[in-house]
């Protein structure tokens, strides 16, 4: 059922995840106020194929051998990786402390993690690395020195050093690791802010109403009595099979282009004039199932400032469309079986 409050797209990108996690952090680090803060159970990560590929990294120098003997070159140790970006690795090891923070931060909030959420921390990763190398590209630089001013203002969050060093034990973090991390979500921001920079804050919407049925004749039949001037808003609250929208006579309120979650509704909505009624648009279901709407456009407005949503909305649609360019142009590989 087509309800107002589905009206604007509940876009939820992969992008946005570390951006959640960053945030998480940020409410531990306030909630560690108490002098005395309690360290919760760290979660276990879920265990991994051992038939991961390996890169190869050096081992540390070997022991000099007396100048008579030849010199044998440093065994080599492998690493197994979770992923490759456009050659550059993601460590298993990696991925399985990101994950483990994952189920933590949604244990600690009282919620278990649900759905393919082990895939949800990988293609974070592999998005995080592709956004960093955009970055390298664009010419983006986080400063030691911002990412100093960052950590203060964590630091002064949680009241004190203590408190700080204790979450991040807490959290399985090093020093080092949480600072890569922290300098990583800064860069993110700053791609965000680049790539959206040309969504408006204001765009031509309209104000529109619609009614919903399941039967094409009845559907027939209301637009014939609209148009020998029966009142739209009354006959919506008669017979619209949207629960929600019924009682208001099927208001949608102001809306943009891209934000309404039946694009057939949409795009005759935003080529009607106020006063004007579509013919019966009928949109087909996943099941087969048929659905017929009518709209009718109140008014409309060239320039109307976009609400905090409405932007939201829009800004993730431009950020996710550009990731995805990246997504179809990076050659990626995964090692992992995220389904177990």
């Amino acid at each position: 059922m087509f309800s107002r409050h589905k009206v604007t797209l509940q876009h939820r990108s992969r992008w946005f995840v570390t951006l959640f996690l960053l945030f998480l952090i940020l409410v531990g680090l306030t909630a560690c106020k108490d002098d005395n803060p309690v360290t919760t159970n760290e979660a276990q990560p879920t265990a991994v194929s051992d038939s991961s590929p390996a890169v190869t990294v050096p081992s540390p120098d070997p022991t000099a051998l007396p100048a008579t003997a030849t010199a044998v070159p440093p065994t080599p140790t492998v690493e197994p990786l979770a992923a490759l970006v456009n050659d550059e690795p993601i460590y298993l090891a990696d991925y399985e402390k990101e994950l483990a923070r994952y189920e933590q931060a949604h244990l600690e909030l009282g919620q278990d993690p649900t759905g393919n959420y082990r895939a949800t921390v990988l293609d974070a990763l592999i998005d995080r690395a592709l956004i960093t190398q955009a970055a390298a590209k664009d010419g983006v630089v986080i400063t030691p020195e911002m990412v100093d001013a960052k950590l203060d203002e964590l630091r002064a969050a949680a009241s004190g050093e203590n408190n700080y060093t204790a979450w991040l034990e807490a959290n399985q973090w090093t020093e080092e690791e949480f600072r890569q991390a922290l300098a990583t979500e800064m860069v993110t921001a700053q791609m965000r802010d680049r790539v959206t920079a040309d969504v408006p804050q204001a765009v031509e919407q309209v104000h529109a109403r619609y009614l919903q049925v399941d039967d094409a004749a009845l559907a027939a039949n209301l637009l014939a009595q609209i148009r020998a001037g029966s009142d739209f808003s009354v006959l919506a609250q008669q017979y619209s099979r949207d629960t929600t929208t019924a009682p208001s006579g099927g208001d949608l309120g102001f809306f943009p282009q891209g934000a309404l979650l039946v694009p057939e509704i949409e795009a005759v909505a935003m080529m009607l004039q106020p006063g004007e009624t579509s013919d019966v648009i009928t949109v087909a279901g996943a099941d087969g199932s048929e659905n017929f709407y009518l709209v009718q456009v109140i008014e409309r407005d060239a320039q109307r400032p976009l609400d905090a949503t409405m932007r939201y909305n829009l800004l993730t649609q431009a950020f996710d469309s550009w990731l995805n360019t990246q997504r179809d142009q990076a050659a990626i590989t995964r090692f992992v079986d995220t389904d177990a």
